[in-house]
């Protein structure tokens, strides 16, 4: 009854991981599906025709494409309470469609007139339901979606047939399926008994920290947590009402440099060296701001390892309380969170740059072109858009090749960024054409001096390699608010500026 009482208070959180797990799953599980049923058709092409192989492999790759898809698109934006439900039925449909097309297997390629190939076919959709028992189960619906379809329509193929020997194989096809649900219900207990462990493990742990504690009983409570804190993968550290350090895990000296026996008694402040990430200033950590504030407070600085190795620690401090709702410490777990942050702007930067040059994409530039016309229609300002096309690029391509032409593009933007203000933007679209705003106010003469004089940048000689390229460009101008409005008017002017530059 308690066990039930946990399970469900920790349902729904339970429910959003299997839904997690099964999209975590999914990649290595596609993989299987494509080569196993290239296997499956190319082992039955001498005795099925191929029309329908080919139909049925068809359908097969369809249906794993769309899941990975899915797949794929879970991974971008994740789920929550909130969409798990959404995302699990989407997984079932997908699931009951890949079941479906191997169950018609049992029809596209049995009966043939080889006994050995009719047993292969049987063979492989007992080990593709065999399979999916630990890829699927942490949803029933999600296993029983694929085995039902998967090894029905060969159980009723075998009936079908009538035969002694057909009917046996029916009736052992039904005995497996039966013994593929249950130890998927088996599967499928464990995993959510091992989920309901590990949530409620969470919310003591969370309750630990959060209880008051007399100060006698505080300090008995440190000693029986000091070897967990010990053992797990994040830095613990303990401090008193006066900010010195109580306790540190094996984590938390190295994060700080000091060992246990010498932190303690010091000051919070003069063992964690901490400083602002934006003003790179000596600032206090967050289990000191806590002791002050009596509030939960998260906190992301810089931290210099030993060796000088600059890393940032976001840190979560959390008072603890004494007699009287009297605050006599704080708890701080630290993470080093370098590399997930560094990871995050990396996928942040490549999604609106361009590899090669590095410059806005024509995503970035969008958005900064629809930036521009609000902050002009703002200011009551014109502003100018270029739109550059490289003459000759094509030709330098061929010739001399894609490296020396990757160069010239690099050397291009280089020159661009050299010539246009800061504030401008310079972006790609694409192949030889960029686009250039030049914020205002912009006068028209000013916007023309500039063409000159990118112009005579880009026509200057090119070094690639051993050898010398020289280009020209051709560039058209648009002029907010007079030719466009709209972020697709000035570049749609802007592009027919050009071809009349390159034309004329």
């Amino acid at each position: 009854m308690e066990y039930a009482a946990v399970e469900g208070r920790h349902a729904g959180q339970v429910f959003a991981e299997q839904v997690g797990l099964l999209y975590k799953n999914a990649p290595l599980a596609y993989s299987v599906t494509l080569v196993n049923g290239a296997i499956l058709a190319l082992v039955q092409v001498s005795y099925v025709a191929l029309l329908p192989l080919l139909a049925w492999y068809g359908a097969l790759v369809s249906a794993t494409a769309l899941r990975a898809l899915l797949a794929r698109r879970h991974a971008r934006v994740g789920s929550d309470l909130d969409t798990a439900a959404r995302w699990n039925a989407a997984y079932v449909v997908g699931t009951a469609l890949a079941g479906s097309v191997w169950g018609a297997s049992s029809f596209v390629m049995v009966p043939s007139p080889s006994v050995a190939h009719e047993v292969f076919v049987a063979f492989v959709l007992a080990g593709m339901s065999a399979g999916s028992i630990t890829v699927l189960a942490f949803r029933m619906e999600a296993c029983l979606a694929f085995l039902f379809p998967t090894l029905l329509p060969l159980m009723a193929h075998y009936l079908m047939l009538g035969t002694t020997l057909h009917m046996a194989m029916a009736l052992m096809t039904a005995i497996f399926l039966i013994a593929m649900v249950v130890s998927a219900l088996n599967f499928n207990r464990s995993v959510r008994a091992s989920l309901t462990l590990r949530f409620d493990k969470r919310d003591l742990e969370d309750e630990i920290k959060r209880r008051d504690q007399a100060e006698q009983a505080l300090l008995l409570e440190k000693d029986r947590l000091q070897a967990v804190l010990g053992s797990i993968g994040e830095g613990v550290a303990l401090i008193d009402a006066k900010g010195c350090i109580e306790y540190l895990n094996p984590v938390a000296e190295k994060i700080c440099g000091w060992p246990s026996y010498r932190a303690l008694g010091r000051p919070a402040s003069a063992v964690f060296e901490s400083f602002d990430r934006h003003l790179h200033e000596r600032t206090t950590t967050a289990m000191e701001d806590t002791v002050h504030t009596a509030r939960q407070i998260t906190k992301q600085t810089v931290m210099y390892l030993n060796g000088g190795d600059k890393r940032i620690i976001e840190e979560l401090a959390t008072p603890l309380y004494g007699r009287h709702r009297k605050v006599v410490g704080a708890v701080s777990i630290l993470r080093d969170v370098t590399e997930l942050l560094l990871e995050a702007e990396q996928l942040a930067y490549a999604a609106d740059h361009d590899a090669l040059t590095g410059l806005p994409n024509r995503s970035l530039l969008q958005n900064r072109l629809e930036q521009a016309i609000a902050r002009a229609q703002r200011r009551q300002e014109r502003f100018a858009l270029l739109f550059l096309d490289l003459d000759r690029f094509k030709e330098i391509n061929d010739t001399m090749g894609h490296a020396a032409g990757d160069a010239l593009l690099v050397e291009v933007a280089r020159r661009l960024s050299d010539t246009v203000r800061e504030e401008d933007t310079i972006a790609r679209l694409g192949g030889d054409e960029f686009v250039i705003i030049v914020e205002g106010p912009a006068q028209e003469h000013h916007v023309r001096a500039l063409v000159d004089k990118i112009e005579r940048v880009l026509c200057e000689p090119y070094r690639l390699s051993s050898e010398t390229a020289t280009v020209s460009v051709s560039i058209g101008i648009s002029l907010f608010p007079e030719d466009g409005h709209d972020a697709e008017a000035l570049l749609g002017h802007a592009d027919a500026s050009m071809y009349c530059a390159k034309n004329g």
